[in-house]
């Protein structure tokens, strides 16, 4: 009877080792000290209470040793030089467990299982899929010398650059890139475009009139509505994909969303504005000035931070695109500078005779500006083709290097 019990015992020892399973559970004690970590969202401990959760230390065995858990049923992490899914050394944990072990992807397309997986450079010492739950402990060896296995002493591969996989982890690009593309156009073109009309060419494309209103007003009203559709498209797009707030995406979503408020704030105000002639219209024309500087400031860094999170990785290049833009803005303020400055210089001469004043009575908002002079409008033509060209430029250029790392 006790022989047939050690039996019955050995078998079942065999079956839960050859399934390794064993009631996985690990946290965040020592990361940063002990141990790297990647987790979401930040502020939770433990394989149970994260989205997802990876943790990485190195052993005196020339392993490092790795726990994974995620929410859905697969979880991996990979090592990559660039931060991308191309050649990609991948380490899988699935639901099946058949499908368990070393991936490789040479582009950003589906990863190929290595057939045969060794076990002297991977193994996977304990695994668990419950609640929707894959949790795993996977050893690495640091350095195997094997084709599509990376050294993991290469001062490229580090755990900053770990690219972490999983259906919580990796977003799908698509997604990602049709909010890029979307916000892009709508405050590097539209905005940017749709501000200077409203500010400096009302003056220089008067009288002429587009569907019955002043030219600047229905360019600038079409510019900025397209603005603000293309942001609620791609806000959508985005929420609807993360299932909601992005709570590891840093400083990106809190600037997003302030560039998202005061873009809908913008039409709001605009509808309620005061008569041309009413005592407060000033108060409104600096409110709507600024509350839409201030959109497309807070726009275009929430552009540059979307672009430099992992899941894009654009990083100096995206700096740079957003860099000659904030030039080509320093470059509109140098010119609203030299307007004040000739206006006051017209308003010097004025006072001095050299200008012939004004009638006095009551003076329309129109009759209140000084005509503009050829030369100004030219100048301020000039302005606005150079406007248009910076927003297509960077929009173009931030366009290609998304798809380009599609």
């Amino acid at each position: 009877m006790s022989r047939l019990l050690q039996f019955i015992s050995s078998i079942l020892l065999s079956l839960l080792l050859s399934h390794k399973t064993c009631g996985i559970s690990f946290n965040t004690n020592g990361c940063g000290t002990s141990k790297g970590c990647f987790r979401s969202p930040e502020t939770c401990t433990t394989s149970e209470n994260c989205d997802f959760l990876i943790t990485y230390a190195a052993t005196n065995s020339g392993t490092v040793e790795f726990e994974l858990s995620g929410i859905e049923d697969w979880i991996a992490v990979g090592f990559s030089d660039n931060q991308l899914m191309a050649e990609t050394d991948i380490l899988m944990c699935v639901s099946v467990d058949s499908l368990d072990g070393h991936y490789y992807a040479d582009s950003q397309q589906t990863p190929l299982r290595t057939d045969s997986t060794p076990s002297s450079a991977v193994n996977i010492s304990a695994r668990e899929f419950v609640d929707n739950r894959m949790k795993c402990r996977v050893s690495r060896v640091i350095n195997p010398g094997l084709t599509n296995f990376k050294d993991l002493n290469e001062p490229t591969v580090s755990p900053c650059s770990l690219w972490t996989t999983g259906l919580v982890v990796v977003v799908e690009l698509a997604n990602i890139l049709s909010d890029g593309i979307l916000m892009t156009l709508a405050w590097t073109l539209f905005a940017f475009v749709g501000l200077f009309t409203a500010r400096y060419m009302r003056q220089v494309w008067q009288p002429t009139k587009i569907w019955g209103k002043d030219a600047w007003f229905t360019v600038h009203r079409v510019l900025m509505t397209t603005t603000v559709l293309l942001t609620v498209t791609g806000t959508i797009l985005i929420f609807v994909k993360v299932k909601g707030w992005s709570s590891g995406a840093g400083a990106h979503p809190i600037c997003g969303m302030i560039a998202i408020v005061l873009a809908v704030i913008q039409p709001i105000m605009a509808a309620l504005r005061p008569s041309p002639n009413a005592p407060k219209r000033g108060i409104f024309n600096w409110s709507h000035r600024i509350v839409g500087t201030v959109a497309l400031v807070m726009a275009v860094v929430s552009i540059y931070l979307g672009l430099n999170q992992n899941q894009i990785g654009l990083g100096k290049q995206g700096l740079y695109a957003v860099i000659a833009f904030y030039i080509g803005e320093f470059l509109v303020f140098v010119f609203e500078f030299y307007l004040i400055l000739s206006k006051r210089n017209k308003e010097k001469r004025t006072m001095t005779g050299d200008i012939p004043m004004q009638s006095s009575g009551v003076e329309t908002q129109q009759q209140q500006q000084p005509d503009m002079s050829p030369q100004e409008a030219m100048i301020r033509t000039m302005m606005f083709v150079f406007v248009i060209l910076v927003g297509f430029s960077v929009s173009l250029t931030i366009i290609i290097l998304l798809v380009s790392k599609d």
